[in-house]
């Protein structure tokens, strides 16, 4: 069976200095326009006399449009590129794969984030396979790897597209909204010129005005957030940049499975039905193509949804309750970084609402990138989904890359790996990870926190866990019973940096270090214990002077790069080991550990290490085990909590008093 055109434009990225004359007419002019002295280009596929790259990359685009108006046919010859590069793909993961010794395949997938434009996402993509290929050595030497930069269609903010969101404009409130300023300008012209003040018919006057201003204000506010372009952009998301990754990855799975179709038809002619016995080797194979995401905004929407997909929906498996990490025939989720995601906060909550956690709990690996300064999150994302968030609060409106650890004003103890000698001292062998975790004084949910209460109610940190109760007391006032809020959940599987007082000098492979000097990247790291309001007025000054990039800091400081894209690409204990990679000694992964904590403790960062990366990564204990048993505690609380209240309500419908204690 032919498999359909897959919606995507497919490029190859490739350095300046491999480029052969052969390669000259296969180098991208459009897309790439502009980009003739740049260090790496893009290359349509099959250029004859490309240099393979330690890890291969590739740009992959949606071929959805920004407005649907200007959707048209993909071109024969996109269509085929596209099949030819996923074939490529999937023939670089294959040879790998075939290797009888090495390390498993390794795709990872890069997503960025909102009010993106196809020239600055290009850019960070071409600095990821410059960064990964040439600058860091640590990280192509495995040989197992191909990177995939994947764009949807986002869109810059533009005030030159205004006239377009006026015509844009459904005819009444359009009308309304010109008849209302129109009219509004008249009466204000009578106000002036007559001398009706003071007057019944002056009053009247008066208070139509203000109405008119009120309807044209309201429709006006309309056209802003239109130009504002995050519902757009969400939408396009959700329609066009989920589904078009689905897309991709199935038809990388596909190939992968005709290609030990077709090797198992060379060895066996005379099998009948090599498909189906390649989609069993798949299937029964402990070895699979790991796949990994970096998703950054609302990427990590993106991501997330992908997942769930891949994993929730078309997988017979999730329907257990310790669904494998496994995807497709091909494919196993290893690691998820995750930057400044725009996705609810209860995605590291155990709950009913929480509608990712089936999923985002496959992965080996999960980590979160955030910082309390995050205007782009707290103010803008957190103002859209007012509207449309069903949420009766105003922290659950908050997104995940808002959440920050707990701090005092300025003890160095606070940065660093705040949880490190807790669970030196609570995780050892011989003790489950649930007990292990229910005795220590260090519960991540007691530590993150999306507000401060600097003056009404309760003075202190709003944090995860403190929302949680809350939560309880209100549905305990509506005659239903709940424990305590669960002491494991879905956040301990999370690996936090909070980067809000991060500090260090800015990199880029264009300009090297940019700065001798040290700076708040992402903040002004003035290591306060919240942040007020006159210091997100202060950032926002700084992000319209161009100081720091409070959403994107990350991808600016030499620290965060470097973490960052190791992770993304050698997971933990292959980082840990660039820290600690003395040949003369044998790896010791606490010495390493202890190196990590010391250099985010000198940058002003706080990181809380997950119980289970510390299990497994510096113990050395089985993944599978720790894995199961931690999902079996999560889910023995949630079914604890939930016979409780179905006991409560029977209790009470017999007449009892059900006290809480």
């Amino acid at each position: 069976m032919k498999p359909k055109a897959l919606p995507v434009v497919l490029r190859k990225f490739i350095f300046r200095d491999e480029v052969s004359p052969e390669d000259m007419a296969y180098l991208d002019q459009e897309i790439d326009h502009g980009q003739d002295n740049a260090a790496v280009r893009l290359s349509k596929i099959g250029a004859p006399g490309a240099h393979h790259s330690a890890i291969p990359g590739y740009f992959v685009m949606s071929s959805a449009p920004p407005n649907i108006e200007d959707a048209k046919a993909m071109q024969p010859s996109e269509i085929q590129d596209a099949a030819q590069g996923v074939a490529e793909i999937a023939s670089y993961l294959y040879e790998i794969y075939a290797r009888s010794e090495g390390p498993d395949p390794e795709l990872t997938i890069a997503v960025h984030g909102y009010n993106s434009g196809r020239s600055s996402v290009r850019d960070w993509y071409k600095n990821i396979f410059q960064y990964i290929n040439r600058h860091d050595l640590t990280i192509p030497k495995q040989g197992n790897q191909v990177f995939i930069g994947y764009r949807w269609p986002s869109e810059n903010i533009e005030v030159k597209r205004l006239g377009e969101a006026f015509r844009a404009l459904p005819p009444l409130p359009r009308d309304l909204m010109f008849l209302g300023f129109l009219g509004a300008f008249v009466l204000l012209l009578l106000e002036l010129l007559t001398t009706f003040d003071k007057t019944v018919p002056g009053f009247a006057i008066a208070l139509f005005l203000a109405v008119l201003l009120g309807v044209s204000t309201i429709v006006l506010t309309l056209v802003i957030l239109r130009m504002v372009v995050y519902f757009r952009d969400r939408y396009r998301a959700q329609n066009f940049g989920v589904l078009d990754l689905v897309e991709l990855l199935r038809q990388i799975d596909r190939s992968l499975v005709n290609m030990k179709a077709a090797d198992i038809k060379r060895q066996h002619p005379d099998e009948q039905n090599p498909a189906e016995q390649a989609a069993k080797f798949w299937q029964q194979t402990h070895r699979k193509v790991k796949l990994s995401f970096l998703g950054h905004s609302m990427g990590g929407f993106v991501v997330t949804n992908v997942v769930r997909i891949l994993s929730d929906v078309f997988d017979s498996r999730s329907i257990g309750n310790q669904p494998p990490a496994d995807v497709g025939s091909v494919f196993r989720l290893e690691r998820l970084i995750l930057t400044s995601p725009d996705i609810p906060v209860l995605t590291v909550v155990s709950s009913r609402v929480n509608f990712l956690s089936s999923s985002l709990r496959r992965f080996a690996e999960s980590y979160l990138f955030s910082s309390e300064g995050d205007l782009a999150l707290r103010v803008a994302s957190a103002t859209a989904n007012y509207f449309t968030f069903p949420s009766s609060s105003e922290a659950m409106g908050y997104r995940l890359g808002n959440i920050s650890l707990k701090t005092t004003y300025a003890d160095p103890r606070d940065y660093g790996i705040v949880n490190l000698a807790d669970l030196d001292q609570n995780f050892f062998p011989g003790i489950s990870l649930e007990e292990s975790v229910a005795r220590s004084s260090y519960q991540v949910m007691e530590h993150l926190f999306l507000t401060y209460s600097w003056w009404f109610g309760e003075k202190g940190f709003n944090t995860l866990a403190k929302m949680a109760r809350d939560r309880t007391k209100a549905s305990q006032t509506q005659q239903s019973l709940t424990q305590q809020p669960p002491k494991i959940t879905v956040a301990d599987f999370f690996t936090y940096f909070d980067c809000t007082d991060y500090k260090d000098v800015t990199f880029s492979l264009q300009k090297g270090q940019s700065n001798s000097q040290a700076k708040g990247l992402l903040t002004r790291a003035n290591r306060k214990k919240a942040l007020g309001w006159w210091d997100y007025l202060m950032l926002a000054v700084d992000g319209l002077l161009g100081k720091r990039d409070v959403h994107g800091g990350y991808f600016q400081g030499q620290f965060t790069q470097e973490i960052i894209y190791r992770i993304a690409f050698l997971g933990f204990t292959g980082y840990l080991e660039t820290l600690d990679s003395d040949p003369k000694l044998a790896f010791d992964p606490h010495v390493a550990l202890s190196k990590l904590h010391m250099r985010c403790r000198d940058l002003g960062i706080q990181s809380f290490l997950s119980p289970f990366r510390y299990r497994v990564n510096i113990k050395g204990e089985n993944i599978t085990h720790n894995k199961q048993e931690l999902i079996e505690a999560i889910d023995q609380e949630a079914s604890e909590i939930l016979q409780v209240n179905k006991t409560a309500e029977f209790l009470k419908s017999q007449g009892f008093d059900v006290v809480v204690k």
